[in-house]
């Protein structure tokens, strides 16, 4: 499950500053959503990018939450490391940080954000 993605990536790399959780299947997060979110890091345990209220990805956690994500395990993620923590929301402009293309329906989605950027 994914708990148990997030652990093997965590114990491979221990001695990271903070890890970002990014999901494949949300292929348009613009990366100054990706730095803006590890650059967050350094004031929070936990940072979850917001855009048009909704929460996305990638969410951020400090080097204070790896032992707790190297023991997830199952199919629930780091939902349970969010919450020990707590969450900073950064509200940014990126709807590609909640667009996970899962669907026929988001996958049009997804193609109408591409050709607007384009």
């Amino acid at each position: 499950g994914m708990g148990d993605r997030i652990a093997a990536a965590v114990r491979a790399h221990p001695g990271a500053p903070g890890w970002l959780i990014l999901p494949g299947d949300l292929p348009l997060v613009r990366p100054a959503t990706v730095r803006a979110v590890a650059q967050a890091l350094v004031s929070h345990p936990v940072v979850v990018p917001r855009t048009g209220g909704e929460r996305g990805h990638p969410v951020g956690f400090a080097r204070v939450c790896g032992a707790a994500l190297a023991a997830l395990t199952g199919d629930r993620g780091a939902a349970r490391v969010v919450q020990e923590h707590g969450a900073w929301v950064l509200d940014i402009d990126d709807s590609g940080c909640c667009l996970d293309v899962d669907t026929p329906e988001r996958l049009e989605a997804a193609r109408r954000l591409w050709r607007e950027r384009a």
